[in-house]
Formats: C-alpha cells, sequence, structure tokens
C-alpha cells in the first residue's frame, strides 16, 4: 500500500508542477485521483479509516489544495452514505463513480448568511472551496428543528471570485457563492435535522483535514531533504540535527494518523455513545494540536536548512511553505486544545493508553 500512495503523492504533484497557475482549480491532480480509482470509491467503510487518513495525508503530500477539496468530497460521501435514503445514495454515489466532484461548505457569508424561508434560499456560503470543479456540494442551513443539509447542484450559480487573495492554498478556490432565489427540490435535503454537527462524528472529523496536514509537512520535508542531499550539505552536523528533527516530526504527525484512524472505529463500534465516543472527541482535539505543532517544527526547520533560496519560486519549498502555513489556520485551535485538557482532567483520555481494553495487565 505505501508504494502505491508514493506513486500516488509523485503523480499529483508532478501535475501540479506542470499546471500553468496555481490559481486555477487542480484538475490535473483530480485526474491523478481518478486514475488510481480513489474518487469514486475512496476507503470510506467500516474498520477502513486508517485507510483512509492514509489516502488524505498521500494527495496532501502530493498537493495541499488538491487534498484539502478532495477531504471535503470525500466529507461529503461520508454523510450521504451515512445519511442518505437509498435513492439519494444510488444516484450520488453513482456520479462519484462517473467522477463528479462534491463538497461539504458550512461556513455562511457574514453579511448574507444562507437561509430557507418559505421553500426558498437566500445568503450564500464563504470558503466554497473547490467551486470551479465541483457539480455538487452540501450546504447547511439553520432550521428550529437543528442544521439542515441540502446537496445543493451547483451549476450556473453566481460565484464571487474577487476576495480569494490568499498567501498560499490558491488552487483550492474558497470562492463566495450566493444561492439566493433558488428553490431547493425535496430530494436535497440530506439526513434528519441535525445529524451534520452530531457528535462525536462532527468535531472528531477533524481527524480528515489533519491527515492532510500531515501530507503536507512530509512534502516540505521532501523538498528540504532534496535539497540539503543534492548540495551536499546534509552531512553538515547541524543540518543532520535538522533533518532528524524533520523526520521525526514527520513520523510523529504519522502516529498520531493512527491512533486517530483507531478511536474512530472503536467510536463506530460503539454506536457513537459512551466512553468511546468522549475518547474520539479528545483524540480528535489532541490529534489536530499535536500535528499542528508537528508541522510548525517541520516548516522552521525546513526554512532554516535551505535558507533564502527556498523562499524563491520556482523552488518547490517556496509554495509549499505558503500552502501549510495557510491551511494549518483551521478553526479554534485554542478551544480544540483547551477541550483536550479538559477530557484529561475527567479521565475521558489518557495518554498512553491505546484503547478501552488495549495495552492493560489481564
Amino acid at each position: 500500500m505505501h508504494e502505491r500512495l508514493e506513486a500516488l503523492s509523485r503523480a499529483i504533484a508532478a501535475g501540479v508542477a506542470e499546471a500553468d497557475t496555481e490559481e486555477a482549480f487542480p484538475a490535473a491532480g483530480f485526474a491523478e485521483l481518478a486514475a488510481h480509482g480513489v474518487v469514486g470509491d475512496p476507503p470510506i467503510g467500516p474498520g477502513e479509516t486508517g485507510s483512509l487518513l492514509r489516502l488524505l495525508a498521500a494527495v496532501g503530500r502530493g498537493d495541499l489544495s488538491t487534498g484539502r477539496i478532495f477531504e471535503g468530497h470525500v466529507n461529503a460521501m461520508i454523510l450521504v452514505d451515512q445519511h442518505g435514503a437509498a435513492s439519494q445514495r444510488s444516484e450520488w454515489l453513482a456520479e462519484a463513480r462517473s467522477g463528479r466532484l462534491f463538497g461539504v461548505w458550512n461556513t455562511d457569508m457574514p453579511d448574507a448568511p444562507l437561509r430557507l424561508e418559505a421553500g426558498v434560499l437566500s445568503g450564500g456560503k464563504n470558503f466554497a472551496s473547490g467551486v470551479d470543479g465541483l457539480s455538487r456540494a452540501i450546504v447547511t442551513v439553520p432550521d428550529e428543528a437543528g442544521r439542515l443539509m441540502l446537496m445543493a447542484p451547483l451549476e450556473g450559480l453566481p460565484v464571487d471570485r474577487s476576495w480569494w487573495k490568499p498567501l498560499g492554498m490558491r488552487a483550492s478556490g474558497s470562492h463566495l457563492v450566493d444561492f439566493t432565489g433558488i428553490l431547493p427540490a425535496p430530494d436535497w435535503f440530506l439526513g434528519a435535522p441535525g445529524v451534520y454537527v452530531a457528535e462525536p462524528w462532527f468535531g472528531g472529523g477533524a481527524i480528515r483535514f489533519a491527515a492532510v496536514h500531515v501530507g503536507g509537512m512530509h512534502a516540505v520535508f521532501d523538498v528540504a531533504l532534496e535539497h540539503l542531499v543534492r548540495t551536499g550539505r546534509a552531512d553538515d552536523p547541524y543540518q543532520a540535527h535538522r533533518i532528524a528533527r524533520m523526520g521525526i516530526a514527520v513520523e510523529t504527525g504519522y502516529a498520531w494518523l493512527d491512533r486517530a484512524a483507531e478511536a474512530w472505529d472503536e467510536a463506530v463500534l460503539a454506536g457513537g455513545e459512551g466512553p468511546a465516543a468522549a475518547r474520539l472527541t479528545a483524540t480528535a482535539n489532541a490529534t489536530r494540536s499535536a500535528i499542528e505543532a508537528a508541522a510548525m517544527t517541520v516548516l522552521e526547520e525546513a526554512e532554516r536548512a535551505v535558507g533564502a533560496g527556498g523562499f524563491i519560486a520556482p523552488h518547490r519549498l517556496e509554495r509549499l511553505v505558503r500552502d501549510l502555513r495557510t491551511y494549518l489556520r483551521q478553526p479554534n485551535p485554542d478551544g480544540a486544545l483547551r477541550a483536550a485538557g479538559v477530557a484529561i482532567a475527567k479521565g475521558e483520555w489518557q495518554p498512553g493508553l491505546a484503547g478501552p481494553d488495549k495495552g492493560r495487565p489481564a
């Protein structure tokens, strides 16, 4: 499996390098994902979480913008698989197998949040990642009974691209999309009200974007190591220290993904309830916090190792640093870390234990 994932990472990275502009939808990356058969059939079944996280990391290692959009596509497929009616699952999963892409957009426009009144939508979504390459997106709308999910077709919707001028992740194309005046069809509504934000799955889902982060820091490490070896500086004792610290940080990221996958699968077996659910939430918060810290270590060591030349295009490090530093800024990191600490204090999560009945003397 590792060889296939490394080949996928290399293929995506090569496609990105050949793209005309980093501001366009990463079509080359998704062509590789389709060729590898994972657009329509990602590993989202029971017991496949570890394989999914490793896949997401491999995509992020190839290109973070591709990884960000693909993580949204995977999230949409999970939501359809878990909450869709039989007809919805049949139609939408068949679309995915034909190569069509989905997204999940939850962030509202600050001045015009998405609303459903008298059966008509008004307002729109911000941070609508990948809109230029998606066919549908799950959008969320508040309702008295709980937040609703609508699987909305995107063709012909007004898109405002003028605001998207980020430091990095430019190809993720997180634009503004206006749904005003749209009358959603009955079969757009996905699942029961409130299931989108149901725990532990909503907070636990952070392990998926954390997996893409791990791939991004692995790519930074790859480029820094290649640079040092190519320039004959890898044997310098100070550079060897940097290589070691980066390698340890990358390995730490993968170890956290494996632990997070285990926690997710345990929570599934427990029906999303009880101690296993609490452990998943705490593990997800700890995972994203630990991976952010590890990624920052890799970034700082790589920047020092390569030096100023790495900040000048077309050196690959220049884009990788911008993309990873931007993508690491996920919502509410302080709250996630605080929640992990509270869970430890309550005894809901204990460092050093691999699971509810593992690693303990009989």
